[in-house]
């Protein structure tokens, strides 16, 4: 694997994780309960901590 293929997996990997957290702000929307609603919140922050550290990384 080159550098560029390393940084290209870097870039769709961070894509892939902004795509899975506008499903999660769907699924927030749409959640009948506080629970749901909280859960998918959850997997929210966790998809935004990765999205942003791999923001990070391409930044540098």
């Amino acid at each position: 694997m080159t550098e560029r293929d390393i940084w290209s997996a870097i870039a769709t990997a961070r894509d892939n994780a902004k795509a899975a957290e506008e499903q999660e702000l769907a699924r927030v929307e749409s959640a009948d309960t506080a629970e749901l609603q909280r859960s998918a919140s959850v997997r929210i922050a966790a998809r935004q901590a990765v999205r942003e550290a791999l923001d990070d990384i391409l930044g540098e």
